[in-house]
Formats: C-alpha cells, structure tokens, sequence
C-alpha cells in the first residue's frame, strides 16, 4: 500500500512542481541577489579537536557566498550558498566546504493546492561520541557534508461545506557521504536514502459545530541504499470530536496500523485507540493531551502554548512516534526558513545550530519519545530564549535505550543602530545505549557585531566546546578566538 500510493503521490508531486515553477515565472514580483565575500581570522587552542596532545593554531578562513530571495504574490523563496576555503598555517593543510540552504513556498491552485521546498547542504557531526565543536575553524573525520532534500503538495478541498478533504504528500531524499563502508576514517555508517510519506483525510466540513468526524490513512517508507531494514510504517482509522463548549473539546480516535519493525515491543499489527481532551479558556492558553495504546506500547502527547504578555510567550510539546533518522531530517528541514542576520531558524524564528548531534545518524528505525519547551522573551532592543529538550530512542536492534535532554538560553541585545551583541550557553547530556557512558556537553558563544557602512560588517567572537565523559581519556574541549569581516555587493 505504502509503496503504491507512494508512487502515484511522487508523480503528483513532481507535477506540482512544475506547476509551482510555472507560477514563480508568471507571479514574481520581487527578486533580490545579494552576493557576499568574507574573510575569518580564527585561532583554536584544539584544531584538531583531539582529546590529548592538543594543538593549537591560526586558520585563514575565505568565503564567496550568494543570497538570492523572491517574492509575490503567490510565492516566497529564498537560496543561500557559500562556498568556504579554510587554510591552517601551522601545516599548510588545506579545506574547501559547501553550505547552502534553500526554501521555497508556492500557492500553485489558490485555496486547493500548495508546494513547499527545502534544501540543505550542511557541514554535520555523523557521531556523537566523536569529536564535536561550536566552532567550524578546526578539523575532523567525524564531520561531514550531509545533503538533505524534501518537498510536500498538499491538495484540499470541500464538498458544499457538507466534507472538507486533504492529500499530503512529502519526498524526503538523504545524500551521505557515510554509505561508503570501505573508508575507514568514517566515524560511523548512515545510507542514502529516499522517503515517501502520504497522509489523507475525509472529515466534517463547516456546517458541523458541536461534533466533527474525521476519516484518515497515512503511509511512511523509507529506503535506503545499504543492505539494511527499511523503515515503513502505515496507519487508517476513525476520529471524533465533540465540542461541549468553546472552551472544552474531547475526542476518541480507534485506528489499524502496520509496520515492518522487528522487535516485538515496537512492531504493530492490528488496533490502536486513543483518548484525549483540548481545554482552551481564553485566548492565552491553549492545551491539548492525548493517550493511548498502539501494539505493545502505550502512547502519550501532548501540547501547551501559553501567552504571558505580548512580550513573553511558552510553548511546549510531548510526541511519541516511530521513526527514522531520514524522517527526523524531514521534519526538522521542512520547518526551517532562512533570516538575514541569524541564519537558517526554526518556527520560533531561533537559530539552528546543525554541530549539535543530539544522537547519531543511523540506519536503525527506533521508538522517538521527544519532549521541547521554549520561552521567549522580547524587549525593545533585546530578544531572551530559553528553549530545552529531552528526548528518549528506543531502537529496534535491541542495543538498548539511548536518551538525551538538554538546556540553552540566549540573548540578542541591540546596543544602537550599528552595533549588536549575541550570546549563546548551552549544556546537554547524553546517555548511550549501553547504559553506562554520559556525556556532557558545554558550549559557550559570545558575538561582537558592527556594521561599518552599508556593504561591511565586523565581528568578533569567542567560542568554548566541552565535552566531559565517564569514558576513559575521551574529554575533549576547544577554546577558539574569531575576527571577521563580511561584505556584500
């Protein structure tokens, strides 16, 4: 089933593709090219992030850079490359890298169907147990060019108010450079791999107040180039929801579900059901929690959003869902948009920092148990986060329970029209699936920027990474010192 509609889905896809391309030439209303050279100055007491007989030196970083925006009226797209030379004086050793990130949004059919993009070319940690750092002026086997690709059309409609209808569709492909298992300075081992995921729904349309219905059916596959498990995952059911009031909702949801999952605690043949509530008061607060059974495994969610003042806001959420690391990729890709100043962000308009492997990339599916908080707070000239996570993998080769939770704050505080300060603090630990090594990470940022005219930029920054672990001799940290200048033309 899965892989059927997965097929017709792609072909859809890939029409509204065209679709969308004919619409960005015929709607284009804006376009801006904004290309960049920068120059860095770093100097690491690590660079090469090892854990004794430290080295310390000065790298030369060179970039070329280009960012490219569109936008009308029913399209809003946005391209960033760069392309980095890094030359480390203490040898003469050289490094060239890519990065780039890409989005783009279109309302293909107004009302009835829309595209959305995204690319990332990004410098990733493959292992967690491997070296790591906040700063990019160093070397390392363990980090790498991941290519990550997606893209969704979602058609909807309504029949006379009576029924309202969607289709989702979404391709996910994953180029790695780790799939080679002859090289062995790889750190560890993550496939190529393609992903479909298809979800539909058939529900009440707007004539229904106090009780909704909804009928729905969704399929995940993923496939990977490497003599490994695939991951595939296909679920249909029934949900109703009954509105006692504006301010409480309940809802009932029984479901069949199927998987090609090998353990006994996580494969699922059968039915699910699951039970849940939504309370909304007021405008400030909105809470929804769900419960239930699915197979061997019971399963929670939940959701809180809560608004202090115009100025301070909370959100959070709990999921337990079966996985992958090439969907986690989807996810985390199909949310980001890229910001002038701060880079590629996440739905809370933060900065995403790819150094941070909360675990490592690997081709075993696994049970996702995740767990965010964020609170933001907004002043006039100074924006304050303070966001954590905690997440728990159960895999499905039975190697054990991994988890990891983690806190970071950070701060933006504009000084005066030309001059910005920004830090970042972050700490994490992690616990591997044996159970016996914990690791701690600690990252430090502090940010100096001024802008000296309209086409130059100045920066210092001082970054510290460090790791503490039970494992014998493996503590690592890196204190690094930078000065750049960015211009753009």
């Amino acid at each position: 089933m899965g892989h059927i509609c997965g097929n017709l889905a792609r072909k859809l896809f890939l029409l509204s593709v065209a679709c969308s391309a004919c619409a960005t030439a015929a709607s284009a209303q804006h376009i801006w090219l904004d290309p960049r050279a920068e120059s860095k100055v770093t100097w690491s007491d690590n660079i090469d992030l090892t854990n004794a007989n430290r080295n310390s030196g000065t790298v030369l970083n060179a970039s070329a850079g280009l960012n490219a925006r569109i936008e009308g009226r029913k399209l809003k797209g946005a391209l960033d490359y760069a392309l980095d030379y890094y030359y480390f004086l203490d040898d003469g050793d050289k490094d060239l890298r890519h990065s780039m990130f890409g989005v783009l949004d279109a309302e293909v059919i107004k009302n009835h169907l829309s595209v959305n993009t995204r690319a990332s070319l990004q410098q990733v940690f493959l292992s967690q147990n491997a070296s790591v750092s906040h700063s990019s002026a160093n070397r390392s086997d363990n980090r790498r060019l991941v290519q990550n690709y997606t893209g969704s059309a979602l058609m909807k409609g309504t029949l006379r108010g009576f029924a309202d209808w969607r289709v989702n569709y979404r391709y996910g492909l994953v180029l790695s450079p780790a799939d080679n298992l002859d090289d062995e300075t790889l750190t560890t081992n993550f496939s190529d791999s393609q992903s479909h995921e298809v979800l539909a729904s058939f529900g009440s349309g707007r004539r229904f107040n106090n009780l909704e219905w909804r009928l729905f059916g969704s399929s995940s596959f993923v496939k990977r180039n490497l003599d490994v498990n695939d991951f595939r995952n296909d679920q249909y059911g029934a949900e109703l929801w009954y509105k006692f009031n504006r301010q409480f909702s309940v809802v009932g949801q029984v479901s069949g579900n199927r998987n090609n999952l090998q353990s006994a605690t996580l494969s699922e043949d059968g039915l699910g059901w699951e039970a849940g509530f939504r309370w909304t008061p007021g405008p400030k607060l909105d809470a929804s929690v769900r419960y239930g059974k699915v197979g061997a495994r019971e399963t929670w969610s939940a959701r809180l959003q809560y608004l202090f003042s115009a100025r301070i806001d909370f959100s959070g959420s709990y999921t337990d869902t079966l996985s992958a690391d090439t969907v986690v990729l989807n996810d985390n890709l199909q949310q980001y948009q890229f910001d002038d100043e701060q880079g590629i962000t996440d739905t809370n308009g933060l900065p995403v920092d790819e150094r941070d492997p909360t675990f490592t990339l690997s081709d075993v599916n696994f049970r996702r148990q995740n767990a965010t908080g964020i609170l933001s707070w907004r002043k006039r000239r100074t924006t304050t986060y303070l966001s954590g996570n905690m997440e728990w993998r159960t895999y499905d080769d039975d190697s054990g329970n991994a988890s990891t939770w983690g806190l970071s704050t950070g701060f933006k505080h504009k000084i005066n029209k030309t001059t910005t300060l920004n830090g970042v603090f972050s700490y994490r630990q992690s616990r591997f699936e044996d159970q016996v090594r914990v690791d701690n990470y600690i990252v430090g940022n502090l940010q100096w920027n001024k802008k000296l005219s309209r086409y130059f930029k100045l920066s210092f920054s001082l970054d510290h990474s460090e790791r503490q672990t039970t494992e014998v001799s493996q503590d690592t940290m890196e204190n690094a010192v930078t000065v750049h200048l960015r211009g753009t033309f």
